[in-house]
């Protein structure tokens, strides 16, 4: 061997082994991966977050609904009423002020 062969043999034992560089890439594809599968579970939590908030929304309206046509029902019946009363007491009035 000469110096020169030599030379060459210790350039290619300079740097990482193949080992090492393919347990760093397995290393580095695991934590891709788990971060991957943490970020989309956090988005189907967003998601499931979101439709139970909708589903919420929807049942309130419709409760608010139900209210608002129970109040406006009432509304109605009492107006009614107050108009029978105030006939009556114009009816009164005039026949009161004919005598």
């Amino acid at each position: 061997m000469t110096d020169d062969d030599s030379d060459q043999k210790k350039d290619r034992r300079r740097g990482p082994s193949t080992y090492t560089l393919s347990f760093s890439g397995i290393i580095a594809v695991a934590g891709l991966l788990a971060s991957g599968v943490a970020t989309y579970n956090d988005v189907q939590n967003d998601i499931a977050s979101l439709k139970r908030g909708e589903l919420y929304q929807e049942r309130t309206n419709e409760r608010l609904s139900e209210e608002l046509k129970s109040a406006r029902g009432e509304q109605r019946e009492t107006m009614r009423e107050f108009n029978e009363k105030l006939d009556r007491i114009i009816d009164q009035w005039a026949h009161g002020r004919k005598r």
